[in-house]
């Protein structure tokens, strides 16, 4: 894999004029003291691209836990007849060179070898390093599994053989190229935000400030056929407009009409997996516009979505007709869970299924608990947004409702229902593959 096929950019000079060796450790356990490495995989990035490769079992003179040999499928038999670390560590030096250091676990790769390193009375490694793992987490919110499997299976990288030390390299050296090519399209300035790739190079969300010209921003807009969220704020963030979008050209034409006519100081456009996501975070700003846009804004979503505005026109919300709702979540293999008596961001619980089957268990019963005890607040919905929602719940069927339950649920209550949701609705948003 290579990013040679992007076009020359001061960003791409850049990232171009860098040297990295992406590294990994296959140890006998974590102990930096008495636990030993047993095998390594090194691999050189010059010019965006791969151009070297090496990898060495290594015999560690103590025997291999059980777990590890499970784990990596290296059995002392294996290293039996391997080099000494000691045997090969100048080369593997040489071979790291000056270059910046990646791993997909730095905290543990480069102070274990570090530690090596002063059990042989050598200096320890002075190179920069960078953590694909955390410049992950920095880049895709909400992510729950950052682990290499999970990441070259959505990003569709080769890793036959995980936990071993040359396919784990390469992998996290295609993760660090594919991560690469991102920052020269977003126009990556200074090294050091390779370090610390946060609040600019989340993959689900750009912000544009004012000086920026429209017709990128309108443009950017114009291309995005999955759903996403526009949200327009003034000075010291004052929230001036927010509308999501199914992606549609009607909503799109609407959304670049607010754009050229409200003076804003940051226009954020958002990927939201789900138009309901967008729903839900637009409703956290509705009670900060206008009055006048308030009730323009609720108009022209009941027009977006087939809505009979007067069904939604008064001033008693409506109750909703379930206790819980699960939708898709942007990130592959992801969903999310809301209350919908209270329907708020910070109520929400993102999760896995089955991986995390527990935890929503747990989630359901908890929030029903303080519903039947009359704990749980009413949500903060502005009454005409949420009779909106109310009809929109309604009139469309790309979700999960869950009432609660008298007893406490288990597993085996809903596991019916939310595996044939899973069945009935793939995630069809691309991510991160189409990313802002």
């Amino acid at each position: 894999m290579t990013t040679n096929n992007l076009p020359a950019s001061p960003s791409y000079d850049l990232l171009h004029s860098l040297t990295f060796c992406v590294f990994d450790l296959e140890t006998t356990g974590g102990n930096h003291q008495h636990d030993k490495i047993i095998e390594i995989g090194l691999v050189r990035i010059k010019e965006l691209k791969i151009v070297a490769q090496k990898s060495f079992l290594i015999r560690p003179e103590i025997h291999i836990p059980e777990f590890i040999q499970k784990l990596t499928s290296i059995k002392d038999a294996d290293v039996a007849n391997a080099p000494l670390i000691e045997e090969v560590i100048d080369e593997i030096l040489e071979f790291m060179g000056d270059s910046i250091l990646v791993a997909h676990n730095t905290s543990f790769d480069v102070p274990f070898f570090n530690s090596v390193l002063r059990r042989m009375d050598r200096p320890e490694l002075l190179n920069k390093s960078i953590c694909t793992n955390l410049m992950t987490k920095y880049m895709i919110p909400n992510l729950l599994s950052s682990n290499l499997n999970y990441m070259s299976k959505i990003f569709n990288l080769q890793h036959q053989k995980a936990h071993r030390a040359l396919d784990d390299t390469m992998a996290s050296a295609e993760l660090l190229l594919k991560y690469l090519s991102i920052f020269i399209h977003k126009k990556i300035s200074k090294v050091n935000s390779l370090y610390y790739p946060k609040n600019k190079f989340e993959l689900d969300r750009i912000n544009f400030k004012k000086d920026m010209p429209l017709e990128p921003i309108i443009e950017q807009i114009n291309s995005l056929t999955s759903p996403f969220l526009v949200t327009l704020k003034g000075v010291e963030g004052v929230v001036l407009f927010s509308m999501p979008s199914h992606g549609r050209v009607d909503e799109k034409q609407y959304i670049v009409d607010k754009i050229r006519n409200i003076p804003f100081e940051i226009l954020t456009l958002k990927l939201t997996g789900p138009y309901f996501q967008g729903l839900i975070e637009m409703s956290s700003y509705f009670s900060k516009i206008s009055d006048a846009l308030e009730v323009e804004t609720i108009k022209k979503l009941c027009e977006f979505n087939g809505i009979d505005y007067k069904s939604v026109d008064h001033h008693t919300a409506e109750d909703m007709p379930a206790d819980f709702i699960i939708v898709n979540h942007l990130i592959p293999e992801q969903h999310v869970i809301y209350p919908l008596r209270a329907l708020h961001q910070k109520l929400e619980l993102v999760f896995r299924y089955p991986t995390h089957q527990n935890k929503l268990i747990q989630y359901i019963n908890s929030k029903s608990a303080r519903m039947g005890q009359g704990k749980m607040k009413r949500d903060h919905l502005n009454a005409m947004i949420s009779n909106f929602l109310v009809q929109y719940l309604k009139t469309n069927h790309d979700f999960l409702m869950i009432n609660r339950q008298n007893n406490k649920i288990a597993n085996a209550d809903i596991q019916v229902e939310i595996e044939k949701f899973i069945a009935e609705n793939p995630n069809a948003y691309d991510f991160p593959h189409t990313f802002l």
